[in-house]
């Protein structure tokens, strides 16, 4: 690195220190503060909860814990298990053909990358690392699939998750544990929708100053806060070494641990290591998911953009890393080892619970759990790897992205509790007129110029405002016809006459058709339900 660059990252590193400082207490203080608290709650609930029913709780936890332990284990096998001959793919050609495709996307990837990084060629490494990440995201997400179509229909256990499809609860209780939970929602809401709103911000800053320098106003202010609140620490370089290798340390960790613990519970099964504590991992895993994973990922794409055109103000994504001792070949190639560990790991982790739902508990299906998780990341896949000078291009694929996920949510319902489905819903829209802003005001050099952060801000919010007000009236709709239903079935039902309540298509397919349920009735002979005696 030439002085000239040292220079202006040193007064750049003087003008932000304060901010960073701030922000880098926060990012470690969070997460001391969560686990911390995770680790206290769970010491005093073991406490004061009765010795009975503490070993009870053991038991089924255990249970459970192991039934996720051999879906995890399920999962990797599934991933690594592809075949080669055209025959062993039946009947999951597509399935295999596709997760072959990307596995040699993959590994011409990764040559591209040695080579360029070896010849110096930032743009080549730049290109080669966005394909690598989309790549290995694309072919965890086709055999992911292919295990959910193969445990639904081929696994033992066959009724276990068909009873989880067609679990369905109304409403939830207000526990410590729901509370943690629509947390956890709060603070994924705002970590996607931080996504278009940083890219906004960047664009208006750009806008502004279109020789690169770094705008200290209004884009600076909301920058520090979109860090604060989601935990995507935008840190300067003297603190973005200390963050890449804690979270470099801790990704080394969790496989060691899983290693560890793999490797003696098959040399002593008969002596296994208790892992009932692993369930109490997984609100943490969920909560620090996009943080980590993001924070992976933008190290990689602010390391391949040194060099590049791209990398002006000493600036780029969420990390900035222009520190001249930095290595550039070592820490993108240690960027990348860390997250092709860690997302296999978290995403396999965070989606191989299931369980039948306690009612009136926030609860998730895995197959849901495992597309929003994927979805979420090819969002900041999009947001940060793709180049800035395709930035409409990036706001379209956004678009089609949060598209996908509201329109998913409408159709599974991934929560068992209906409620948490509807408003998770609304906060998925909010995301995607926010993006529909972004991308109608990306290429609008004019109109950014003579705006600024407060006016996008409140046409966003007053969108926001407007859905939030339409959900909350389809809702009361909605609640008074079903009150209205409940109440001529029970009038029926109080007369011991129930003859008037037809047997209605919609009650036909509802009907779960397997061999613990009863039979489908023909929608087209079926009678009229008619109240009987029993034998």
């Amino acid at each position: 690195m030439d002085s000239s660059f040292r220079d202006s990252s040193g007064s750049a590193d003087k003008d932000s220190a304060d901010p960073n400082l701030v922000l880098t207490l926060v990012y470690f203080l969070t997460i001391a503060a969560v686990l911390i608290g995770t680790a206290i709650y769970f010491f005093v609930m073991a406490r004061i909860t009765d010795p009975e029913v503490r070993l009870m709780e053991l038991i089924t936890t255990q249970r459970e814990v192991q039934h996720l332990i051999d879906n995890l284990s399920s999962q990797f096998d599934n991933f690594l298990r592809i075949p080669m001959r055209w025959k062993a793919m039946k009947p999951y050609y597509t399935h295999h053909m596709l997760s072959w495709l990307f596995i040699l996307a993959l590994f011409a990837s990764t040559v591209v990358i040695v080579v360029s990084l070896a010849l110096d060629l930032a743009e080549v490494a730049r290109v080669s690392t966005l394909t690598y990440v989309a790549s290995l995201n694309a072919l965890f997400m086709t055999r992911q699939h292919l295990y959910y179509v193969r445990r639904t229909y081929l696994t033992y256990d066959a009724e276990h998750y068909l009873v989880l499809d067609t679990t369905r609860y109304e409403s939830f209780k207000w526990s410590v544990f729901n509370v943690v939970q629509i947390c956890i929602l709060v603070i994924e809401f705002l970590q996607l929708l931080s996504f278009p709103v940083r890219d906004m911000v960047d664009s208006i800053s750009l806008a502004k100053n279109p020789d690169g320098s770094k705008d200290s106003g209004d884009s600076g202010t909301a920058g520090l806060i979109i860090g604060i609140i989601t935990m995507f620490a935008n840190l300067s370089s003297r603190f973005f070494v200390i963050q890449f290798w804690f979270l470099f340390a801790v990704i080394a960790l969790i496989s060691l641990v899983m290693g560890v613990i793999h490797m003696h519970n098959r040399w002593r099964p008969h002596k296994p290591i208790a892992l009932y504590w692993v369930k109490y991992l997984l609100p943490l895993a969920n909560l620090f998911y996009l943080p980590m994973l993001v924070m992976l990922i933008g190290s990689a794409s602010c390391v391949s953009k040194l060099g590049t055109k791209e990398f002006s103000g000493a600036s780029s994504g969420l990390l900035r890393c222009n520190d001249p001792s930095i290595n550039k070949p070592l820490y993108l190639a240690l960027s990348l080892v860390a997250y092709t560990v860690g997302y296999m790991t978290l995403t396999a982790f965070v989606t191989s619970f299931d369980r039948i739902p306690i009612k009136g508990e926030i609860h998730y299906k895995s197959q849901g759990v495992a597309f929003l998780k994927n979805m979420a990341m090819l969002l900041s896949i999009d947001f940060l790897l793709v180049a800035d000078s395709y930035g409409h291009i990036r706001s379209i694929l956004s678009l089609i992205i949060i598209l996908a996920m509201v329109c998913f949510n409408i159709n599974t319902q991934p929560c068992f509790v209906v409620k948490i489905n509807y408003w998770r819903t609304l906060g998925f829209c909010c995301i995607l007129w926010v993006a529909l802003i972004v991308t109608m005001l990306t290429n609008e050099d004019s109109t950014l110029q003579s705006t600024n952060v407060g006016g996008i801000a409140g046409a966003m919010v007053a969108g926001i405002v407007i859905l939030l007000v339409l959900f909350i009236i389809v809702r009361l709709v909605n609640r008074k016809y079903l009150a209205g239903s409940a109440s001529e079935e029970m009038n029926a039902l109080v007369d011991g006459n129930n003859a008037d309540i037809p047997l209605t298509q919609w009650d036909v397919q509802s009907i779960p058709s397997s061999s613990f349920y009863l039979p489908k009735p023909n929608p087209t002979t079926h009678a009229p339900i008619s109240a009987k005696k029993s034998p």
